[in-house]
């Protein structure tokens, strides 16, 4: 008589994924995945919206140009444009919105730390075939 394995755990295993917001690079994976964890909040998940609102706080507070808030807006807002697609439409070099981009990131950081955040990690759901394939998209 054989072994049968069988994970019945599979519909729950859950990713997490860390933001260490009080550096540039951490913020920037926030504002990468901020669809997708505002998606979490129509399931009932209060600590989305609590993220969000606090990510929503940094920016208001991070003193940001007028130039970073539209670089930041046009690649991390709704249209999710590329550098180069932002700096067609903003009239500059994408390496200008590069640069604008780099310095809101790091004023948005120092936001979180004056508020001694470090590190926040979202736990995020995923179906087995997204874990069993190596690659689990977030």
């Amino acid at each position: 008589m054989g072994l049968v394995k069988v994970d019945i755990e599979k519909d729950q295993r859950k990713l997490s994924a860390r933001y260490a917001l009080n550096d540039k690079t951490g913020v920037r994976e926030l504002l990468c995945d901020q669809y997708h964890i505002a998606s979490r909040r129509y399931k009932g998940d209060t600590a989305a919206s609590d993220i969000l609102i606090d990510l929503d706080s940094a920016i208001r507070s991070a003193g940001l140009t007028e130039r970073q808030t539209k670089a930041l807006a046009y690649v991390y807002g709704s249209r999710q444009l590329s550098q180069k697609e932002a700096a067609l439409v903003m009239g500059v070099r994408q390496n200008t919105v590069s640069e604008l981009l780099d310095m809101a990131l790091e004023r948005i950081a120092a936001s979180f730390r004056r508020w001694d955040y470090e590190e926040l990690v979202v736990v995020h759901a995923a179906s087995w075939n997204e874990v069993e394939g190596g690659e689990a998209s977030i």
